[in-house]
């Protein structure tokens, strides 16, 4: 049974979509996959695997970014980041997406649902650190943060979409409400009950725009009407109330990069031609949006955009904060219209506070056109930043905590089910994709496994027909038809290249297991000795075995058992439990005691292959900074170590410092010219190498298609 109720505020933006738990459990920030404190509002699709949140590929056309606009009602009539979409929409749906081998449309509905079945995903494992239990889909309410005036058709997508994802408990809280609650639980004094204070909030994001005036609740009465009984408990604040609210849903601060783009393509010849959706289109916005972050901290900049100009040429833009203000003239005044409408609306005397969120109110201009709107009959001259960009969704959360479970669902029931069942069916692809990627490097790791054995005490047993297996085991990895293999075709290669490889080298790894039945004799043997001796020692609490002055015998013993599980849970694709194996291994090799040099020699060889298991477990994990720490450990053993240096350069690869992973790998090569795993990681590398001096002689075009 779940201790406290579980809300779950959400918050979706263009770019990116923030999580919170409520106060029950810390406000405590819901963390992606990779341990960002937002999830990306994107999807991309490769085949037949969806990228979701943080892996989706937004640079390529088989991607969806800003699911959250495609809603009804949510672009306004000449948008104009909708020209800058590489995507295409018709009708509501996104059209011509390529997955699993067909040409796809997915309605918002549809796109909605996946991503919030990935943030289900992720709140569901937080609450299972915190709980250590998993919990049922029913266990959570979900609170979505909406911005102001959004129409009832995209409301009911946007519930369509939760349930498609398997939320059973969902409400929609307008986001004014939200920061409203945040800014009132921070500072209770200001929108105390009963008081004549009004707040003004501006939030202003990527693409949009709300602007609101709130003020304090009303003073309780003490005494309620006759024959009416509260359907709801009590907060424990009263929620202040929205005099007036309003948004734009086409002005953010993405707005002030397409002006600045605008504004080149008509300042410079060579890009007249340039298409807003291309890849020379989407580069010359990166350059304006640099450029405009640059004039948030200096009034004048430059910054290069290569590859855009006529035969691919490097531009160089320049601007001034003058020039800005000019460019976005006219937005600033629909900013100020639309704040004054707000303030007449409300009908408020003055104001107490302006409250700003999002990056576009960090934009110079953005601030002095919010100040010269509020100037006239207000007292204020500066602008709060009290709230951060994950209030709206905390505010969902805190607003759900104090309101009873959201009431069931209605509508069109069997539209909604659809949308649940084409979801499943693709979430189970999702599954089987993951099992065969996580097989694929299962097979990897047994190759490299076997490849590394020949170097270990019992490598002379290995037949010399290993290598050439081994070989081809890899040639069918990296082979176009292995591209079409199924989960299932992966996993009996699996099987297979285990099979054949235990049968091939049958006297190998009939030693390797007599020599584990016999350290685990001798440790039971002196398990036995060690429980005998303290039996008769005087009565008391044990001594910590982890800190004892324990022989050189006896500790080795527990380092080399704690590695051979972490290769045994390595081998079974148990990535995350081998690394803290290895790392509980290499704990004990510190705390060895009066060593001759011959046991510090074995000890640093130990040391030396723990670390190369343990960055290999990095790897796969997909922690390649951790990785790169444990093989400079290991190379500070051995700086000319042939393992190391290739682990290292592997590293490297997959951080993408090319010219660190060829030095690694050429030192390598020099060490072990005849291993092939060495030879093929070079030539990767040199592969990589060519491509970037390609870009820079002005042929990116070719790199990226």
């Amino acid at each position: 049974m779940v201790p406290k109720k579980v809300v779950v505020g959400i918050d979706i933006g263009a770019e990116s979509t923030k999580v919170v738990l409520g106060s029950n459990y810390g406000c405590e920030i819901v963390r992606n996959e990779v341990g960002g404190h937002s999830t990306s509002s994107a999807i991309s699709f490769s085949g037949k695997v969806r990228q979701i949140g943080q892996t989706a590929n937004v640079k390529s056309k088989n991607s969806v970014a800003q699911v959250n606009r495609l809603l009804p009602g949510e672009m306004e009539d000449g948008d104009k980041f909708q020209e800058f979409y590489q995507f295409e929409v018709e009708g509501g749906s996104v059209k011509n997406l390529a997955y699993d081998g067909s040409t796809r449309s997915f309605e918002p509905p549809a796109l909605l649902a996946m991503l919030l079945g990935k943030i289900q995903s992720d709140v569901k494992a937080t609450m299972k650190r915190i709980l250590s239990e998993e919990l049922d889909s029913s266990d959570f309410e979900y609170a979505i943060s909406v911005g102001p005036e959004m129409q009832a058709e995209a409301k009911a997508d946007l519930l369509d979409a939760a349930f498609a994802a398997g939320m059973e408990k969902v409400r929609l809280v307008e986001s004014i409400l939200s920061y409203a609650y945040c800014y009132q639980r921070k500072f209770p004094d200001h929108l105390a009950a009963g008081s004549e204070n009004n707040i003004l909030i501006i939030d202003m994001g990527k693409t949009q725009t709300s602007v609101a005036v709130v003020g304090a609740p009303p003073a309780e009465n003490g005494h309620e009407e006759d024959g009416k009984e509260e359907k709801e408990p009590q907060s424990s604040l009263p929620i202040p109330i929205v005099r007036s609210s309003h948004r734009h849903k086409s002005m953010g601060a993405g707005l002030v990069d397409i002006r600045f783009w605008e504004h080149f393509q008509s300042t410079f010849p060579a890009l007249s031609s340039v298409q807003k959706s291309s890849r020379a289109g989407q580069r010359l916005l990166e350059g304006s949006k640099k450029l405009k972050h640059l004039l948030s901290q200096l009034p004048e900049g430059e910054v290069t955009v290569e590859n855009v100009g006529e035969n691919d040429t490097d531009l160089k833009l320049k601007g001034s904060r003058q020039t800005l203000a000019e460019i976005c003239k006219s937005d600033t005044s629909a900013l100020t219209d639309l704040i004054q409408k707000v303030l007449q609306e409300a009908e408020v005397g003055k104001l107490f506070a302006v409250e700003v969120i999002g990056g576009g109110c960090r934009i110079p201009l953005i601030k002095d056109a919010i100040l010269a709107a509020v100037a006239g009959g207000t007292e204020v001259t500066t602008l709060s930043h009290s709230l951060d960009d994950t209030s709206a969704a905390l505010g969902a959360a805190l607003i759900g905590e104090e309101q009873n479970p959201p009431e069931p669902l209605v509508g069109n029931e069997e539209r909604r089910n659809q949308f649940r069942e084409a979801e499943k069916v693709m979430a189970a692809l999702d599954e089987d994709m993951q099992i065969r990627a996580d097989t694929m490097n299962r097979i990897e790791a047994h190759v490299l496994e076997m490849r590394s054995a020949k170097h270990g005490k019992h490598g002379s047993l290995l037949p010399s027909t290993m290598d050439s297996y081994l070989d081809d085991v890899e040639n069918w990895m990296f082979a176009e038809e292995t591209d079409l293999a199924t989960k299932d075709d992966v996993i009996a290669k699996l099987e297979a290249t285990i099979k054949e490889t235990r049968e091939m080298a049958k006297d190998f790894f009939d030693a390797l297991k007599k020599e584990k039945d016999d350290a685990e004799r001798e440790m039971e043997a002196e398990a036995k000795k060690a429980q005998e001796e303290r039996a008769g020692e005087p009565d008391g609490e044990e001594d910590d075995h982890d800190n004892r002055r324990l022989p050189k015998k006896r500790r080795m013993e527990i380092v080399m058992k704690n590695k051979a599980e972490a290769n045994e849970l390595f081998s079974d694709g148990n990535f995350k439990f081998a690394a803290a194996r290895y790392t509980k291994a290499l704990s004990h090799c510190a705390k060895f005691v009066d060593l001759s040099p011959d046991d510090v020699a074995e000890v640093d060889g130990v040391k030396l292959s723990l670390n190369m298991n343990l960055a290999l477990a990095y790897l796969k994990l997909q922690k390649p900074d951790q990785a790169l720490r444990v093989c400079n450990d290991a190379l500070i053993i051995d700086e000319n170590n042939v393992k190391a240096l290739y682990r290292r350069a592997s590293v490297y690869y997959e951080l993408k410092n090319w010219d660190s992973a060829s030095k690694d790998v050429k030192k390598a090569v020099s060490g072990a010219p005849d291993d092939k795993a060495i030879k093929k990681l070079q030539d990767r590398i040199d592969a990589q190498i060519k491509r970037q001096k390609m870009k820079e002689k002005k042929m990116a075009q070719k790199m990226f298609g």
